[in-house]
């Protein structure tokens, strides 16, 4: 009992540590990420706002390998990380970065051999912007180089160590920033704005290869062991069902701007864009949150039984429910107006595009306790077909869909995609495979939070009719979300076993998040 209780103060002091630095980078590179978006539309505008957002979701379709590999890597590097066995360190990470080298190498070659059909992407290719090709191959550069470099981190993520990772890009992007609106100040030219980019990429993973091995200084010891043959065969395994689960992620989450650009245009996609970068705000706080937890969940699960496995899970799905609910509310009642006081009403959507958007951002964020749970109690191989059919089905009902109705279309495709297979088919594999109980809890419960989610987001839409369309309307109803949906799930959920514990927990984690 003592062990146990040490073990868990542990994570919970590594967890606080990792969460005081995690939110407070991602946090200054959120601010210079808007920042920047204004600097751009300042000087470049919509279609140059659309040509970046479709170069990025063509290039999110090449990281498909590395993506399935890095969280095989991932999942193999808990159990020796918790038992201190470097020598098995070594040689993951040797294998590691032999892959991402490889890796690398294709994504540039392949990205390259894409440059001639890029009008395949464009219903109509703007004239107004020069050197196209260019600036597309600009960006494959700053993707490609990347993987010769940061595979590193996910040992830091391993060791709950993922805040140095953030310290060192909020830093890298300060500087980036301020060089690039100086560049746009300066030319007003795009190619000296991805040059300045591509520099920063390559600093940033410079500074985290370096950090990595002063800190574990066995990983330039050139006495690497092979890997034992069972460990080789797990990764090959978990590798090929992980990406197939990336490529319909990849092809559900980051087709839209391809689609967009395609079947309505690029101006549109650029206008898309300035909600997606919010939402991707959201989802990387959030993710900064979760990966706080995840290692320790790896850590939990390396170490504990099934029962203590479950009340993980039940408590993690607790706070993912609160948490994707009120920042649903938030979005939903909150984007239109921001974006009028940040870019202007010329940047808006129409208010049943937002709605899907937000519908989406809810959905898949509630994903996320099962996913990180199957994640490190790798569970992979058994759904690997299921993430083929999402992505197929999201390309057909989304281009058909686009036809007819654009993006609110392509959007609907997203969410029917969802509904249709991983809504149901991921948990239904954790519950059966992992947790060993019935998925009609884990249903149940997800029923009784919506529930309460659609009340408390009714009746925060009824009292921020009272705000006006100026800045002081937009703060007036940014107390609002922030107050009533919390308020409302208090009162629902405020007994509840889940609760208590979360509360504890923040309890510990902010005495140690200001424990001098």
């Amino acid at each position: 009992m003592e062990t146990e209780k040490r073990s868990l103060m542990e994570r919970v002091e590594h967890a606080a540590k990792n969460l005081k630095f995690s939110m407070a980078s991602e946090m200054i590179l959120a601010i210079l990420k808007f920042i920047s978006r204004k600097i751009f539309v300042i000087f470049l505008g919509k279609e140059y706002l659309g040509i970046n957002g479709l170069f990025t979701d063509i290039l999110s379709m090449l990281s498909l390998a590395g993506l399935g590999f890095g969280v095989s890597i991932t999942y193999s590097l808990y159990r020796p990380a918790a038992q201190n066995d470097d020598r098995l360190i070594k040689s993951l990470m040797r294998l590691y970065r032999r892959a991402y080298q490889v890796i690398g190498a294709a994504v540039l070659a392949v990205g390259i051999c894409i440059t001639p059909f890029l009008g395949f992407f464009v219903k109509e290719m703007p004239e107004n912007i020069p050197h196209i090709p260019l600036i597309y191959i600009l960006n494959v550069i700053n993707v490609g180089i990347s993987y010769f470099f940061s595979y590193k981190s996910t040992l830091l993520f391993v060791y709950q160590k993922k805040y140095i990772d953030g310290m060192i890009r909020a830093g890298v992007m300060l500087v980036s920033v301020a060089a690039q609106a100086g560049v746009l100040f300066v030319t007003e030219n795009y190619l000296y704005y991805l040059l300045t980019a591509i520099a920063a990429t390559f600093l940033q993973n410079i500074l985290i290869y370096l950090k990595t091995d002063r800190l574990y200084p066995y990983l330039r010891e050139k006495d690497v062991d092979p890997l034992p043959p069972e460990i080789m065969q797990e990764i090959r395994r978990n590798m090929g069902a992980m990406i197939l689960h990336r490529i319909g992620a990849v092809v559900v989450f980051g087709t839209d701007n391809i689609l967009i650009s395609k079947f309505v245009g690029v101006a549109a996609a650029g206008l898309y864009s300035n909600y997606t970068l919010i939402r991707n705000f959201l989802n990387t706080m959030v993710n900064a949150l979760f990966n706080v937890f995840t290692p320790a969940l790896g850590n939990l699960n390396a170490t504990e039984g099934r029962e203590r496995r479950r009340e993980a899970f039940r408590q993690l799905h607790f706070f993912a429910a609160w948490l994707f609910g009120w920042l649903s509310i938030c979005l939903l009642w909150l984007y239109d107006p921001f974006i009028t006081i940040w870019l202007g009403e010329g940047y808006l959507l129409p208010k049943p595009v937002v709605l899907l958007i937000v519908v989406n951002f809810y959905v898949n964020g509630m994903r996320i306790p099962v996913a990180n749970t199957k994640s490190v109690m790798g569970l992979f191989w058994d759904e690997r077909y299921k993430s083929i059919l999402e992505a197929f089905s999201n390309l057909v009902i989304s281009v058909i869909m686009a036809k007819r109705w654009g993006i609110l279309g392509i959007i609907s495709g997203t969410l029917a995609s969802t509904a249709a297979f991983p809504f149901w088919i991921e948990p239904l594999g954790l519950y059966r495979h992992g947790l060993k109980l019935p998925v009609r809890e884990y249903f149940f419960s997800y029923l009784i939070h919506l529930s309460v989610t659609v009340a408390a987001g009714a009746l925060t839409g009824l009292l921020c009719q009272m705000a006006g369309g100026d800045v002081f309307g937009f703060w007036f109803r940014a107390v609002v979300c922030g107050v009533v949906p919390n308020v409302v799930y208090l009162v629902f959920f405020g007994r509840t076993e889940e609760f208590l514990f979360l509360k504890n927990m923040i309890k510990r984690m902010v005495r140690r998040l200001f424990k001098k």
